[in-house]
């Protein structure tokens, strides 16, 4: 039975979205990683249901499902036999939109082939044949662990702990794993991972293909936990995170999410980063703004204040590429 599209709803569903990932004040960074204006944007929010691109790029920055956005409903089959009864479904759904507006009949065309793509790139990353490590490998051999380095605030690791510090290198993380890899621990599978919205072009991951590792003791190093992905280190060998601490970018990331960062991935002007700052101990996870020579730190949560340094201050700054969120 053919689902009836309700606008409001739709909208109503599209602003949650925005909010949950943006929060109250985040329109106008939605809008941004839509590739459209805030007032384009605000004009959808109000009372207009957007375009195809606009529903499917919603889609791509939120994680959110197409058929639960259209309908409120959650998309599920018993088994593939279903497949016939989908595709009819969907097709009364597009004659039913087609009937209220002709004019909608191309851009419904678009719409069922961005959905089929979207099934092929979510096959394809379920399906990625990448390697993992196999515990009885050679000694020499290691696993595809990443080190969570700390917090990005007080109390975090050594590596932060001198005024200038620099990044670490592939060396020293490698040191890192080989002194670890065979010390007792659990591991922990995320219950959700996400891309910052203001980096589309970074790939999404399978959440199978991640999971977390704590050791069971604290060693002097202060490393106490991996991130488990042999697909987050295939992309950026030179990978590492740290747990976010405070609550300073929320709704966006959360106290305790762990963010992934690489050197090889410099932050992005009006996206979320990790940047240390000459003369201050750790470091800090913000919103980047630009403007001239000097560099906006923006909390996404509404309560905390802009923070505004020299650009010549900013020691280094790298994009937050995933964040990772256990509970």
């Amino acid at each position: 039975m053919a689902h009836k599209i309700d606008e409001r709803s739709v909208i109503a569903r599209i602003k949650t979205l925005r909010e949950k990932h943006t929060g109250k004040r985040g329109k106008a960074l939605f809008a941004k990683s839509l590739g459209i204006s805030p007032s384009t944007y605000n004009y959808y929010e109000k009372d207009r249901i957007p375009p195809v691109y606009v529903l499917w790029n919603i889609c791509q920055a939120t994680g959110a499902d197409l058929h639960w956005l259209l309908t409120g409903q959650e998309e599920i089959y018993a088994n593939a036999n279903n497949n016939a009864n989908t595709n009819d479904s969907l097709i009364l759904k597009i004659k039913e939109l087609v009937n209220q507006d002709l004019q909608s009949a191309r851009a419904l065309e678009a719409f069922v082939d961005l959905y089929q793509q979207k099934i092929i790139i979510e096959s394809d990353l379920t399906n990625d044949k990448t390697t993992t490590y196999d515990k009885t490998s050679p000694q020499d051999a290691h696993p595809p662990w990443l080190p969570v380095l700390g917090r990005t605030a007080a109390g975090i690791a050594h590596f932060w702990e001198q005024n200038d510090a620099q990044l670490p290198g592939i060396t020293e993380f490698t040191e890192l794993i080989t002194r670890h890899q065979k010390s007792s621990y659990r591991q922990q599978l995320p219950q959700q991972i996400t891309t910052d919205i203001a980096q589309p072009d970074v790939l999404p991951l399978n959440h199978k293909s991640v999971s977390l590792v704590q050791l069971s003791e604290l060693n002097p190093d202060g490393i106490s936990e991996f991130i488990e992905s042999a697909d987050i280190l295939n992309r950026y060998p030179d990978a590492f995170a740290l747990r976010v601490d405070g609550d300073s970018m929320a709704p966006r990331i959360q106290d305790a999410d762990i963010i992934i960062l690489s050197p090889s991935v410099p932050a992005r002007d009006g996206a979320a980063a990790v940047l240390k700052i000459r003369n201050q101990i750790g470091v800090t996870c913000k919103i980047i703004r630009k403007t001239n020579n000097h560099i906006h730190l923006i909390a996404a949560n509404e309560n905390y204040e802009t923070k505004i340094f020299d650009i010549d201050q900013i020691l280094w700054s790298l994009a937050v590429i995933w964040r990772i969120r256990l509970h």
